[in-house]
């Protein structure tokens, strides 16, 4: 168990997501930059408490706390709300961050209703090829999610777009980075994975069914890598696929973790 008062930081996160969120709300009917930068620094604050509760619960126990439901969720809030902060300092993604910011909150949400309970490491996974293996997979859930949302915003009709929402071929653009970086960060997880799988147990990879779905995961944006370049999956088809793929990440992440026999259980 954590000290108690850490967990003050992870709800004043959420708190300053949640106005960063409102401020947002009023910036649908227009650019006021005094408003946008407001958002921007109060997302920051959040994703700075957050670094803060992280660097302190690592201090803590010694290893990257990333061992359960609870911590899993929060990390993955973490990197999604680092991700928002890169993606709207380069772009300014506008009224589309209201979707990032969902997501983030409903994991942070998620996290704090699990309360803070970090697993002890067991002795395979007290390595450095653990910590990247982890941040790496998360850093590419989140650029996953960020398309996700993005993909979201993209397929909007006409008449729901408020003026502060970035134009489709921007909405396209920042969808395409996402996914290509999401899928080098994936990509990175699954190279320290199969090292550590073979340092651990002598096996590059197995068939157990986290392993499988985790290859189907980095195969489907294998597959949207190159489908952004195939014309018939430009546009809402590249938007559809985004989503679909979030879809899959979900279950690879939480569905094997929480209904399915694997060597990732979360507790």
């Amino acid at each position: 168990m954590l000290n108690p008062d850490s967990v003050l930081l992870l709800q004043g996160a959420l708190g300053l997501y949640l106005a960063a969120a409102l401020v947002q709300l009023c910036l649908l009917g227009g650019e006021r930059r005094a408003l946008r930068r407001g958002a921007l620094a109060l997302t920051g604050l959040a994703f700075a408490l957050q670094t803060l509760y992280l660097a302190s619960a690592w201090a803590q126990v010694g290893y990257l706390p990333v061992t359960n439901l609870f911590s899993t969720l929060f990390f993955f809030s973490w990197a999604m709300g680092g991700t928002f902060l890169y993606f709207e300092l380069r772009y300014r993604i506008g009224a589309a961050g209201l979707f990032v910011l969902g997501v983030t909150m409903l994991l942070l949400v998620g996290a704090l209703r699990r309360g803070p309970m970090i697993s002890p490491l067991i002795p395979a996974l007290d390595t450095p090829l653990f910590t990247m293996h982890v941040a790496f997979s998360f850093m590419g859930y989140a650029l996953f999610a960020m398309a996700f949302s993005v993909a979201v915003a993209y397929l909007l009709p006409n008449f729901l777009r408020p003026p502060s929402m970035p134009s489709r071929e921007l909405l396209r653009r920042h969808n395409e980075e996402a996914i290509l970086l999401g899928f080098v960060f994936f990509s990175l997880c699954m190279i320290s994975g199969s090292i550590w799988a073979y340092v651990a147990w002598g096996y590059w990879f197995s068939w157990n069914i986290k392993g499988v779905w985790s290859f189907i995961v980095w195969l489907f944006y294998a597959g949207m890598c190159h489908a952004k370049f195939v014309r018939r999956w430009q546009g809402e088809g590249y938007a559809l696929l985004s989503i679909a793929g979030f879809f899959v990440v979900l279950f690879t992440y939480l569905g094997i973790g929480l209904l399915l026999q694997s060597n990732h259980p979360l507790e």
